[in-house]
């Protein structure tokens, strides 16, 4: 009696036995059943490994320290930012300050101005 088993591109566990992608997983008695066989194929596609497949893409090497090194630079390269951030809006803040009293004061010249003004009109009046 010949046993049916199917390949999948997934590790399927079958009570206490785990099959790798590509292995045999026993279907029926013993094994996992004809649905759950179906549902691997529907979610993961049917098995692509075999003489006629393509390699997989190669998975990128990643070097950690390097990671790290950027992930430093970029939070320093933060923080620096956010200082700089901050001192802008104190600067701004104080300017805002000198601002409104360079209006008081340029009103209080201008007051000033117009006395002048007046005075000046009344002495050089004609008597």
């Amino acid at each position: 009696m010949s046993k049916k088993t199917e390949q999948f591109n997934v590790t399927v566990k079958v009570g206490k036995k785990t099959y790798a992608p590509g292995e045999p997983v026993p279907v029926g008695t013993g094994g996992i059943t004809a649905e759950e066989a179906e549902n691997f194929r529907k979610n993961f596609g049917a098995f692509t490994a075999g003489p006629d497949a393509t390699s997989a893409a190669p998975v990128p090497s990643v070097d950690l320290d390097k990671l790290r090194e950027a992930i430093d630079k970029l939070s320093a390269d933060n923080d620096r930012l956010t200082a700089e951030r901050d001192s802008a809006i104190g600067d701004r803040n104080t300017l805002l300050k000198q601002n409104e009293q360079l209006e008081t004061d340029n009103a209080t010249l201008a007051g000033e101005v117009t006395k002048l003004q007046a005075e000046i009109e009344k002495l050089t009046a004609p008597q």
